[in-house]
């Protein structure tokens, strides 16, 4: 059995290193100057109006092509798992291989937390000083649901069935949970395919899940059927994917299915590239 000390010693070893590795910097500033930019509209309305925006904001970003834009964000912050590097041969002999492969999971899903947790601040932040908190939608967020003319310069679209379906608070919770889940997935396949294959086969494979939650929404159900949804899992990093109704159409997957898919999916993966890494030369 992995050592819990050694395990969460070598993941919290790749979290100390973010202070020097420029990939953190570059992902902080991007997704700053993106959410910025994305709310630009939406802020630039309410100093107009002289109205207030609430906090709540992050259930209807995560829609094309924004999904695919933190889809992409999510791939550069995992591009170098197994995050093999110099200081990796001395870490290993310190806390043991098995320990160590373990410790870089357990970041993943960290750093993802983390990741997720900044996305949503920075969506609250970007507000300022037009945001105040309110433990409902909002007079703004309400009316553009209901017609969205009210602001063409605005490039965040409000989903009224969502607003009638959940509490902010919950849909809030909700999306945090399932980007979370999203850049796990993301983190987990990269690492798999770069340790079971190798060549940075990783991030071709998660670009592919990338391309498929933009052609499953767009294309894919026109030309393959309504299925394509069932296997595009970054597009259940969004709210408005998923059917929370349980109507049973087979329009959208149901909870328990996305749920389901993520969890054997992370496990299987996790588990492939642990017997992989344990058995094999890393190459350093």
């Amino acid at each position: 059995m992995p050592n819990v000390r050694l395990v969460l010693f070598s993941a919290l070893v790749n979290v100390k290193k973010w202070p020097v590795n420029p990939r953190i910097y570059t992902l902080i500033a991007l997704i700053i100057a993106f959410l910025a930019y994305h709310t630009a509209g939406l802020t630039e309305l309410a100093k107009e109006q002289g109205l207030s925006l609430t906090p709540w904001i992050l259930p209807h970003l995560m829609n094309p092509p924004v999904l695919q834009v933190f889809g992409c964000l999510t791939i550069l912050m995992f591009s170098d798992a197994p995050f093999v590097d110099r200081h990796m041969p001395f870490i290993v002999v310190r806390s043991g291989r098995k320990n160590w492969i373990f410790g870089q999971l357990v970041y993943i899903f960290v750093a993802s937390f983390i990741y997720t947790l900044f996305i949503f601040l920075v969506s609250i932040l970007v507000l300022v000083p037009q945001v105040k908190f309110s433990m409902d939608w909002g007079v703004v967020y309400k009316s553009l649901a209901m017609d969205y003319s009210l602001a063409p310069r605005a490039t965040v679209f409000f989903s009224e069935e969502l607003m009638n379906i959940f509490s902010p608070i919950s849909a809030t919770l909700i999306s945090l949970g399932l980007i979370w889940l999203g850049a796990v997935f993301i983190g987990v396949l990269i690492f798999c395919f770069n340790i079971v294959i190798g060549h940075m086969s990783g991030l071709i494979a998660a670009g592919f899940f990338i391309f498929m939650s933009i052609f499953s929404i767009v294309h894919g159900r026109i030309v393959l059927g309504e299925w394509i949804i069932y296997i595009s899992p970054i597009s259940w990093m969004s709210i408005s994917f998923i059917d929370w109704n349980g109507t049973g159409d087979f329009l959208l997957p149901s909870v328990q299915y996305v749920l389901g898919f993520f969890i054997v999916t992370i496990i299987v993966m996790s588990v492939a590239a642990i017997k992989v890494f344990c058995k094999k030369d890393v190459q350093i």
